[in-house]
Order: structure tokens, then sequence, then C-alpha cells
């Protein structure tokens, strides 16, 4: 039964991963930013994603880059390995 749940929260959590990676996508193509669908990604990763909009913009020219987004998909992805990894681990012990 455990196992189950632990699949059903993975899942859940690598589809909330992957919604992070479309919203990415869509924002460098600023026709779909402003779709139906282009908001509700913007809606379901911005309170997210703001917890690292205090890392700057990183300015190339007259481009400035925002790494915050691409931070919290990599922090997002790391610790959901980690995190399902010890699960797994604990669960294979008991």
């Amino acid at each position: 039964m455990y196992f189950k749940l632990l699949d059903v929260s993975q899942f859940l959590f690598y589809a909330y991963g992957y919604v992070l990676i479309a919203t990415a996508v869509i924002s460098w193509i600023p026709d779909l930013v402003q779709t139906k669908m282009g908001h509700a990604l913007q809606l379901a990763t911005d309170p997210y994603v703001r917890l690292f909009r205090f890392i700057p913009k990183l300015r190339l020219g007259g481009v400035a880059l925002d790494l915050s987004f691409a931070a919290a998909v990599a922090v997002y992805f790391a610790v959901l390995v980690y995190a399902f990894n010890v699960l797994f681990h604990l669960l294979m012990r008991g």
C-alpha cells in the first residue's frame, strides 16, 4: 500500500515539474503567454518560483537573463529525486 501511495505522489510531483518546464517553454513565446493555458501555467507555478526571485538577473549587454526560474526548476527536481530516494529506502527497510 505504501508503495502505491509513493507511486501516486511521485507521479503528481513529477507532473508539477513538467508544468514548471512547460511554463518556461511558453515564456519564450510571447503570444502563448497571453493564452488561457499560459495564464493557467503561470498561476500554478508563480507561487513556487516567487521564492527564488531574490536571485539577480544576469545582464548580458542589452539582455537580462532571469536565472530565478532555472534555479527553481533545478532545486525542485533535486529535492524531488532526493526525497523520493530517501522515502523508497526507508520503506524498503521497514
